[in-house]
């Protein structure tokens, strides 16, 4: 798990200077190359996990000297694909998958994404032509975003604010970008909120050829095509060598492995599976412990490692997470409003002093369709039976009077926000349920015009008529990558902490995807991983509602946050933003009266706010050293 930077006319400063907005990401060891005939440069920044001698270093170049690569991730399956090398006539020279990953692709191109079981992006530089080969896993676990250079050049990191640092790139605001901003709380790939800089959207793979165009195309994307109907025994048996294959995979390192627990189903199956893998006492795990009793999972976490015998270690959440605000932005280089992003960057911190490489239940949800928007979306056909007199006329008006408040009642709001949305057509109603900002108050805040609808248009791209089949592929393409991956990924490479996910592995995604609807979802949310679940642990442990690791916002913008809000959030920010006061006064008028719980829209209006604070900043401070 590394940085990875690189660019064309690359000098060595530039470089250095790209490298050291990478540092957190490789603090054991820093490289570049320039190559001499073309000019292109590439950098690395080490996290060592496997193979930690010298022979892991990067910028790292094949045995005949035309291939270059810089390669951020893990390949998981690469003993067996060294022995198939090996097997063609091929030597290595160190134990690294980075050379098993440089040694596959120059035999086979981008035919070896193919090939691969892991998370990664990479550059591979082609000597003899000037070429680079961007690619990005499946899934979108590591990050790579990328720029067009005037005059014909590219530039690529894993961070935009190493790639801010490149002459040339257009680092103006996209405004339809800062509208996808305020409907999601993230910026949907290809988009960042900067024009130039674009994300490299997952299973997708860029050539780069001087004097060319810029050719992109997908190698992998999801499919739920849902044309095998099993019962649930039969999917289960299927399931579990997957998934236990996926836990053992994802264990390989030359480092302490641990994992993150929080007694719910997902990390509560994967630590079972590690300590099944590795025996009793010889997995560490670790929980981050609140004094708020209702964000609190330490006794949950506690019995799943009781039962599965892991060395249990309880984290408390630091005194200050909004202290980290500013950092946390400087990570992801562009505003980013979900607010767990903060536990994970504190949590990660913690574990770091233990373990390098930690095991996490992400995906769980996309994956085995645990949320409950899943089943909303399959009670919609039931809703639309009903005569339109009745839902519009004594339904939707009796639902509008039900009380608001921003107490956290999380059934209310899904009951109003259900009927509000579950007879529009099935993209619009699937983007009414997971948007933070309506269209409506989107268009108040830009001042009018068209708003971008982007969860709709992925929704319908997918071409899936069983909404269920469309709604996990759209989480899969957009919300996973773009908020989960995303916020997993910067927090964690923050402190040097590399996160695992085997719920991710893609032969278990290819398994689960071709299951139909009602295998799916035979007992309701999570039906598969839960009864996959009752084989390793008690069934109170794999019952258990699910509580969520989310921060008390609520408590937060009344109390920590309060003073910013007030000062923050001000008429001659927002609009240098480009935003509508009167709307953000509105909205602000909400969040006083406690109506109803817009916490994360304000939150999200300062985190924007934050970020532009920091670009105004950092622009200061560079025309000062120039």
């Amino acid at each position: 798990m590394c940085g990875i930077a690189g660019a064309s006319n690359a000098s060595p400063q530039l470089l250095s200077g790209m490298l050291e907005r990478l540092a957190h990401r490789g603090p054991d060891g820093q490289g570049s190359f320039v190559c001499e005939r073309t000019g292109f440069g590439l950098a690395h920044g080490r996290l060592a996990v496997i193979d930690l001698s010298e022979g892991g270093r990067q910028p790292m170049a094949s045995d005949c000297g035309r291939w270059v690569i810089a390669f951020n991730g893990e390949i998981y399956n690469h003993a067996e694909l060294r022995a198939e090398l090996e097997g063609r006539g091929h030597s290595f020279r160190s134990h690294s998958d980075t050379e098993v990953l440089l040694t596959l692709l120059a035999e086979k191109g981008e035919a070896a994404l193919d090939r691969l079981v892991g998370m990664f992006a990479f550059a591979l530089l082609d000597r003899a032509n000037g070429s680079v080969l961007l690619a990005r896993d499946r899934v979108g676990i590591k990050p790579l975003v990328w720029a067009e250079l005037p005059g014909g050049g590219l530039a690529f990191a894993s961070e935009i604010r190493s790639l801010s640092l490149v002459p040339g790139v257009d680092l103006t605001m996209d405004r339809q970008a800062l509208s996808d901003f305020l409907a999601c709380l993230y910026v949907p790939a290809p988009r960042t909120l900067h024009a130039g800089i674009k994300k490299l959207a997952p299973g997708h793979w860029l050539r780069f050829t001087p004097g060319k165009p810029v050719e992109i195309r997908p190698w992998w994307r999801p499919a739920f095509t849902g044309e095998r109907d099993l019962t649930t025994d039969q999917a289960v048996e299927e399931l579990m060598p997957v998934l236990t294959q996926a836990v053992r995979s994802c264990m390989v390192a030359d480092v302490p492995v641990g994992c993150f627990l929080s007694g719910g189903v997902d990390s509560s199956v994967i630590a079972a599976l590690m300590a099944k893998e590795r025996g009793r006492d010889a997995v560490s795990s670790f929980t981050m412990t609140f004094d708020q009793a209702a964000y609190d999972e330490r006794d949950a976490a506690k019995a799943v490692s009781e039962h599965v015998g892991t060395r249990h270690t309880e984290l408390p959440a630091s005194a200050d997470l909004v202290g980290g605000l500013d950092r946390m932005i400087a990570a992801f280089g562009e505003p980013f409003g979900n607010p767990t992003a903060l536990l994970i960057g504190d949590l990660s911190a913690s574990a770091r002093r233990h373990v390098t490489v930690a095991l996490v239940g992400d995906g769980g949800d996309e994956v085995f369709a645990g949320y409950p928007r899943y089943h909303g979306g399959l009670l919609a056909a039931q809703w639309r039976r009903i005569p339109a007199i009745l839902r519009k006329g004594l339904i939707e008006p009796a639902a509008r009077l039900l009380p608001e408040s921003n107490s956290g009642n999380h059934t209310l709001r899904r009951i109003r926000e259900f009927i509000a949305g579950a007879g529009l057509p099935d993209a619009e109603m699937y983007a009414s349920w997971v948007e933070y900002f309506s269209p409506a108050e989107r268009r108040a805040l830009l001042g009018g015009g068209p708003v971008s609808r982007p969860i709709a248009d992925i929704y319908r791209a997918t071409g899936r008529g069983n909404a269920l089949d469309a709604m996990q592929e759209t989480d899969l393409l957009a919300f996973l990558p773009g908020n989960l991956m995303a916020y997993g990924d910067a927090m964690s490479m923050m402190h040097a902490l590399e996160l695992r996910l085997p719920l991710l592995d893609h032969r278990l995604i290819e398994l689960v995807q071709r299951l139909s609807a009602a295998t799916r979802f035979a007992a309701g949310k999570k039906t598969l991983l839960k009864a996959a679940a009752r084989r390793l642990l008690p069934t109170a442990i794999v019952d258990r509602p699910k509580l969520g690791f989310n921060p008390p916002m609520g408590l937060w913008l009344r109390n920590e946050l309060a003073g910013m809000v007030a000062e923050r959030l001000v008429p001659d920010r927002m609009t240098a933003l480009g935003l509508d006061w009167s709307a953000v006064e509105r909205l602000l008028a909400e969040h006083r009266a406690g109506r109803r719980d817009v916490s994360l829209p304000v939150w999200a209006l300062l985190v924007l706010e934050r970020w532009q604070a920091n670009v105004e900043n950092e622009a200061t401070s560079q025309m000062k050293t120039a």
